[in-house]
This record gives structure tokens, C-alpha cells and sequence, in this order.
């Protein structure tokens, strides 16, 4: 009886760890101005793509009954269900940065668009040039926070 209640604590602890290996997939590459993008489509003819991956959430784990367990293999289920929690919160962290950073290079594009005061004449001010740069350091801060996120979560798998 033991021995098939450790195999069923063994069985459910490696479903659960194995629900983080699915992933969604997600692409990075540089498009004709240098700029990095993250897409779910990767672009026809770019052989610069490279393929990250994004763990779903995985379901919250199921504690089966705490009596007849051992020390070990209590421990082992909270090691188990701590792992899972810190890549849930990994993967919620990867998610955050790529949302961030999404609407970073939103700003970014929509700043392209001149508004009032900014033509001095025939040129552009230097206000348009300081909003075009501010909005071009808050997309790369974006952008690292992301692969910060990334490395995180790839460094709990």
C-alpha cells in the first residue's frame, strides 16, 4: 500500500512539473530599423527569428491527503509545489515585461507623429528629438526587463 501511495505522490508531482514544459511560443528578431520585436508569428524571409518560449500558468497543485506521508516525501511535495510557484511567478513576471514592452514600442510609434510646437520653421524642434529619444530608451528598458524576466524563468526550468 505504501509503495503505490509514493507512486501516486511521485506520478502527480511530475504531471504538475510537467504542465510547466508546455509552452506558448514567441518570436524575436530585428526588423529593417534595428528595432527588436516580439511577435507570436515569426516573419517570412527573416533569418534572424529567434524562438522563446512562454510557459502557460500552470494548474495550482493538488495536495493529496497529508496522512501516511513520509518526511521525505512530504518535503519533496514542498519542494515540488515551491518550484512550481516560483515559475508560476517567473512565467507571470515574462508575461508583465512582454505587456510593458508591447506598449513601450506602442508610445514609441504613436510618438513619431509631430505635434504642435514641434517645427521650428522648416525643422523639427529639439523638444521632438528629446520625445523620440526618451520614448526609444523606454522601449530598450522594456526591452531588458524582458530578457531579465526571461532569464529568470529559463534559470528555474
Amino acid at each position: 500500500m505504501a509503495v503505490k501511495y509514493a507512486t501516486a505522490v511521485t506520478v502527480a508531482t511530475l504531471a504538475l512539473l510537467a504542465t510547466s514544459a508546455l509552452a506558448q511560443t514567441v518570436y524575436r528578431y530585428k526588423d529593417s530599423q534595428g528595432n527588436t520585436v516580439y511577435t507570436d508569428k515569426p516573419p517570412a524571409g527573416n533569418g534572424t527569428v529567434q524562438r522563446l518560449e512562454i510557459p502557460p500558468q500552470p494548474p495550482q497543485p493538488v495536495q493529496p491527503a497529508a496522512g501516511g506521508q513520509s518526511d521525505a516525501e512530504k518535503k519533496l511535495l514542498e519542494a515540488a509545489n515551491r518550484r512550481t510557484a516560483d515559475l508560476d511567478r517567473a512565467a507571470e513576471d515574462v508575461v508583465t515585461a512582454f505587456n510593458a514592452l508591447r506598449a513601450a514600442e506602442a508610445r514609441r510609434d504613436e510618438g513619431v507623429e509631430l505635434q504642435e510646437g514641434d517645427r521650428s520653421g522648416r525643422y523639427l524642434s529639439r523638444q521632438y528629438f528629446q520625445r523620440r529619444q526618451a520614448l526609444e530608451l523606454d522601449v530598450r528598458a522594456a526591452q531588458a526587463q524582458l530578457d531579465e524576466a526571461l532569464a529568470r524563468r529559463n534559470a528555474l526550468r
